[in-house]
């Protein structure tokens, strides 16, 4: 195994270990990382010998940033988008199939887990939150929308929580994603290094489930999540935050006019007006959406102002929706 390698596979005791290896870029995924990952599968999968599947990434910032926007958009801007259609396909296919993997998954989801990074992670039977996670969907503002099954997960979310975090980005802590159910644990004390040490001689997990797992359910019954964000509309939900003088209504709907509208729309529109009855329905449609998104132009104009320019002023193209 070279240390330059994008996605690191290892099988020892028990564990099959993946390890996603491009901190510099808190490894944001390519399709190649994602294919290889995909045949990984294949092999842990048949080996008897295998026991449990680790997903973490390399590096102190984060287990894994999501896709590689910048690299979607240059694909865009030359004229070659079906190098971003195939990227997607190749994305949904695997996490679809870590949703319905035959072994346990353990995903350790330190520091940033965002985007493609949470579509790797939600798959997992133990998703890991630790005092460091910093969890969000925040395609909103480069003109995307919140996928890699995200319309039917964050539909699964306790109240308003789903879209709360689809229409404003917004991110959260690992306290929060476990009270929510993004994580399956908060491990406050064991590092996440000990945790896969302990794996091999403890491998039916059962021990991650003691008690001592804090009672959060005030977080969970958010009231003003459930004021702002059951609102019958997108609109609805702007009005109910302009109209707000606190300092968490204001910064939501900044984060509202921020955002891309054509994003907001399409987000709107895939967790409230039409939500996916199914998971498989959910990457189904966030496909045919994902080719028509990076070819939009806020998409292109999202990522710039973003990540490439970083000057934070997208001109999104208003009523061209």
């Amino acid at each position: 195994m070279l240390a330059e390698e994008s996605v690191q596979l290892e099988k020892h005791a028990g564990l099959a270990v993946v390890t996603l290896n491009r901190p510099q870029v808190i490894n944001v995924l390519t399709t190649d990382m994602l294919r290889r990952l995909d045949a990984f599968l294949d092999e842990v999968a048949a080996d008897e010998h295998l026991h449990i599947l680790v997903l973490r990434g390399a590096g102190a910032r984060g287990f894994c940033a999501g896709a590689d926007v910048k690299w979607l958009r240059q694909c865009v801007l030359e004229g070659q988008p079906e190098r971003g259609d195939e990227f997607f396909a190749v994305e949904y296919a695997l996490d679809l199939r870590l949703h319905r993997f035959p072994k346990p998954i353990v995903a350790l989801m330190e520091g940033v887990t965002m985007g493609g990074g949470l579509g790797l992670a939600i798959g997992a039977r133990y998703r890991i939150a630790t005092p460091t996670t910093r969890l969000a969907m925040p395609e909103v503002h480069i003109g995307f929308f919140p996928d890699v099954g995200a319309s039917w997960f964050l539909n699964q979310l306790p109240g308003a929580w789903g879209r709360y975090l689809a229409l404003t980005g917004e991110s959260i802590d690992g306290a929060t994603a476990q009270a929510v159910g993004l994580a399956t644990h908060y491990l406050d004390g064991l590092p996440t290094a000990e945790l896969v040490e302990r794996l091999p001689a403890n491998p039916d997990l059962s021990w991650l489930d003691a008690p001592g797992q804090p009672d959060r359910t005030t977080v969970v019954h958010d009231d003003w999540v459930a004021t702002h964000f059951s609102q019958p509309s997108l609109d609805a939900v702007r009005a109910s935050l302009e109209a707000a003088s606190d300092e968490r209504s204001q910064k939501a709907a900044q984060a509202l006019r921020a955002a891309s509208p054509h994003s907001l729309a399409l987000t709107w529109h895939l967790l409230c007006t039409a939500p996916p009855t199914s998971l498989e329905e959910a990457f189904h449609r966030e496909a045919d959406l994902a080719r028509q998104a990076i070819r939009h132009p806020d998409y292109a104009e999202g990522v710039r102002a973003r990540l490439v320019d970083k000057d934070f002023r997208p001109r999104w193209q208003v009523g061209n929706t």
